[in-house]
Parts: structure tokens; sequence; C-alpha cells
């Protein structure tokens, strides 16, 4: 990790589980983080924990990564204040519990909520994130957290009371597809400096879903599955951040053991 020292990384979705923990053990290993999300104040409160350790150094900043005003300001101040970056974790992302065909009008906002934070303020937030990785005539590198509903569509959830799917999965295969497209069209610039992968975590213990009061919640399941913690994926993104220049690990996919899904 020694290459990263002193470089800065942005995480989106910063402020909890996943996101938390790579914010963290980013810093840990030296590097100047920027933890997006729309509650910056919890990603100030745990970066206390890294203040005065002499390693790298936690920032918070406010993002919505469902506007695209909120994103573009985000980087303006980005740009301004460290100039360039290195590293972007797309990490945000939100489910609500409904059905695609649920009648109540209410859940079309849930729909546009889903979709612009997981997959179109993904987009938008790599767009901008590029540029000022072209600034920086460096080495960079680019991680997309997708989910293992990317790699295909678990209807049996529909079983599971208040456990609908909806549009979620379809979020996360269209970030699974646009991750070989960046890596491609990277290829086509001729840009051999720019690397990006993709990292499909099976059930994760996290605010998102408690694999434990999911279990509770319902009398049709038991012991439906181990679950990961926050940390095992994070030490998937140290390890992506590791691996030589010259090689790119376009997709991780990290179960749990015994995960039957």
């Amino acid at each position: 990790m020694d290459k990263w020292q002193g470089k800065t990384a942005v995480v989106t979705g910063a402020s909890a589980g996943i996101g938390a923990e790579i914010v963290k053990d980013l810093a840990r290993n030296g590097i100047i983080v920027v933890g997006l999300a729309r509650r910056p104040e919890m990603i100030n409160e745990f970066a206390k924990e890294i203040e005065g350790t002499g390693f790298g150094k936690i920032y918070a900043y406010k993002c919505d990564m469902s506007s695209l005003d909120s994103i573009k300001e985000t980087f303006k101040w980005i740009e301004d204040k460290f100039g360039v970056i290195n590293i972007l974790v797309n990490n945000a992302g939100i489910g609500k519990k409904t059905t695609i065909l649920n009648d109540n009008h209410e859940v079309d906002n849930h729909f546009v909520d889903i979709i612009n934070t997981n997959f179109t303020g993904l987009v938008h937030v790599t767009r901008h994130a590029y540029l000022l990785m072209k600034k920086s005539e460096d080495f960079c590198k680019i991680i997309n957290i997708c989910s293992i509903t990317g790699h295909n569509v678990m209807s049996f959830m529909n079983n599971f009371e208040g456990q609908e799917a909806n549009v979620y999965h379809g979020t996360k295969h269209a970030v699974k597809a646009t991750t070989e497209i960046l890596r491609q069209e990277l290829i086509a610039l001729k840009n051999d400096k720019i690397r990006v992968s993709s990292v499909s975590p099976g059930i994760v213990e996290t605010d998102f879903f408690h694999a434990g009061k999911f279990i509770a919640e319902t009398d049709k399941i038991k012991d439906v599955s181990p679950a990961l913690n926050s940390s095992d994926v994070s030490s998937v993104i140290l390890y992506l951040l590791q691996i030589p220049y010259h090689v790119n690990i376009t997709e991780v996919i990290i179960k749990p053991v015994m995960e039957p899904f």
C-alpha cells in the first residue's frame, strides 16, 4: 500500500457499514480520504479514531448521490481543495421494500431514489472523478461496489414477507455492465493508468441489511445464511489496491462460506 500513501481517495456512501470501514482502512494506510454521504456528521465521528495516529486523514462532505447538482458541487469542492484524486470507491446504495407492480403511487419516488442513488449517481460521480484522475497523470483506481444481485435475480426473496426486490437488482446489473463498459472505454482511449473493478459481496451485516434481524422477522426461514462483515469487503478493496499496476482484476465476488444464494 506504500504506493498510495499521500494520495487522495473518494468513497461514496461513507457514513456507515461497508463505506465507513473502507474509509477507515484507507486512512490507516496513509491515504487522504474524502467520505461522501448525506450524513457527514457520522463520518466526522469515526474520523476521530484516525486523528493523531500519524496515518492518513479523513474529510467528510455532504453529498446526495441522487442529485446531479449536489455531485457537481461536491467535485468542485474536491478539485479546489485537493486538485486531483487517485482512488474512487463507488459504494453508495439504497433499497426500498416494495414491488414494481405495487399500485401505490408513493412508490414512484422510491424507484427514482433507488435508480438515481445506485446507478445514475454512480455514473455521474465516476465521470467527474475521471476528470480529476486524468489531471493527476498518475496511476488511479475505480472500484464499484456491486452485489451478487447484479449477477442473478434472486426471485426467492419474494417469498419473504416485506423483502421485495423491485428495481434494486436491476441497478446492480447496470453497475456490473457499466464497470465493463468503463474498462473498454479506457482501452479505447489508450489510458493504461486508470483501472476499474467491481466487487460483488453476498449478504453483509450492515445498517443496510441486518441478517439476524431479517431472520427474526419471518417464520418462513431459519438460519437463512451466514453474513460477511464490512471489514471482509474492505479487505478486498485493499487487496485490489496492492496488485501490480499492470494487472487489472476486473471483478470479484465475495460470499460467506455456506451462503446458499
